[in-house]
């Protein structure tokens, strides 16, 4: 009953996801009956315009124009909500001959006002809906990251990894940084942070051999490396988060 077009310079690869999901429901709450055509458009100048043009219906073409400049998704998603509430008048015949747009329509037309009024609350509320049923879980919209290197999941699980990501990084264990907080740990376990540090002579151990091996010390470097740069998986992140949630709760009683 729809289909997407991609006129504009963005990659809109979720958004066409996230739209697919939402127009059956908008669909069903309106009622309309005849396929529409949504179109992804790119105006820079009209983007810098404080009051410019956010979406448009044409309803002998049966088109919907989407402008997606510098928008939030959930911005063009509202707007398309509203526009399909203009293509479900169109279906019932109510445009009839009023199809001019020009400013100030709205105000002079009273049957004009009137679709318009219609459109604003049925639209904003009709995506208000699938918004807070997606928030608590009565309707799983599934989006495929797989291009951007995610699996497919749902829209909560991956808001869920973004925050286990976060966490980790807080707490130190997704660090970059090669200074790992073990070290710091064993210099003050051999002396304190005012401890010289051990020098290395030709006879020791750690300055390596003739064969060229490296000291045990670079390969512990080495190894810390690896741990702060590993890349780990969703349930594993899932499983670090519970423990940092744990110890917080823990230390707060």
């Amino acid at each position: 009953m729809h289909k997407c077009v991609n006129n504009s310079t963005a990659n809109v690869y979720h958004l066409e996801q996230f739209v697919s999901d939402f127009f059956p429901y908008s669909q069903k709450q309106l009622g309309f009956d005849k396929p529409v055509t949504i179109k992804f458009e790119s105006d820079l100048e009209n983007a810098d315009v404080m009051l410019g043009k956010t979406a448009f219906y044409d309803p002998e073409a049966h088109e919907i124009g989407l402008y997606v400049d510098n928008r939030h998704p959930k911005d063009v998603m509202r707007s398309l909500s509203h526009e399909l509430v203009h293509h479900a008048q169109n279906c019932r015949g109510d445009f009839g001959g009023h199809s001019t747009t020009d400013p100030g329509y709205a105000q002079r037309d009273p049957h004009l006002r009137k679709m318009e009024r219609e459109a604003f609350t049925k639209g904003n509320l009709i995506f208000r809906d699938f918004e807070d049923l997606i928030k608590t879980g009565k309707i799983k919209v599934l989006i495929d990251f797989t291009k951007s290197g995610e699996p497919k999941m749902s829209l909560q699980e991956w808001k869920n990894n973004e925050i286990n990501r976060k966490l980790m990084k807080k707490w130190g264990f997704l660090t970059e940084s090669k200074d790992a907080p073990e070290e710091k740990e064993e210099v003050e376990a051999k002396g304190g942070k005012d401890a010289p540090p051990e020098e290395l002579n030709e006879d020791s151990e750690e300055a390596g051999d003739e064969k060229g091996n490296r000291p045990s010390f670079a390969r512990k470097m080495d190894l810390k490396e690896e741990i702060a740069t590993r890349k780990i998986s969703v349930r594993e992140a899932k499983e670090l988060t519970r423990r940092i949630i744990e110890r917080i709760k823990t230390g707060n009683k």
